[in-house]
């Protein structure tokens, strides 16, 4: 088994509002120009969507208005947590899988704990696209997220 990536951040904002801005504002803060299918073309995406239930698509809007489909949402509790099926420009046949929860942590602030796990389906692979998630959710959670929550 390969250990999951886990990483947890603590932002100023009651669970609701730090679970909205990150399904409902994601284009607002996922970094279009760096980690998204279009990136690999040499464009930034024009958008990236959660759609909010149970069965919802993860997507892209690719820079010439294609859609690459990310994901698919597994369980979506409001609020709470928020888990999907992960495969970003990858066969979707093999997908990973991440979970986002959100607890209340002090007063007005949230844990926002973030766990990418599945990765034995890449086989081979796995280790090295393992190492390259740890590095980018850090970056994509620990600063393009949380600074859009700080806003």
């Amino acid at each position: 088994m390969i250990d999951p990536i886990i990483k947890t951040i603590v932002v100023n904002a009651v669970p609701e509002r730090a679970f909205d801005i990150f399904v409902n504002r994601i284009a607002k803060w996922w970094p279009l120009y760096g980690h998204a299918v279009s990136a690999s073309q040499g464009q930034p995406a024009l958008a990236v969507v959660i759609e909010p239930r149970v069965g919802g698509a993860v997507y892209e809007k690719m820079f010439d208005g294609a859609r690459a489909d990310w994901g698919t949402v597994l369980v979506f509790e409001e609020g709470a947590r928020l888990t999907f099926s992960w495969h970003p420009g990858t066969n979707k046949d093999r997908p990973t899988q991440v979970e986002i929860r959100f607890e209340t942590y002090g007063d007005g602030q949230t844990k926002v704990t973030l766990t990418h796990s599945g990765w034995e389906v890449w086989a081979t692979e796995a280790t090295g696209k393992r190492t390259g998630y740890d590095s980018g959710w850090d970056y994509v959670l620990g600063e393009c997220y949380a600074n859009a929550v700080a806003k």
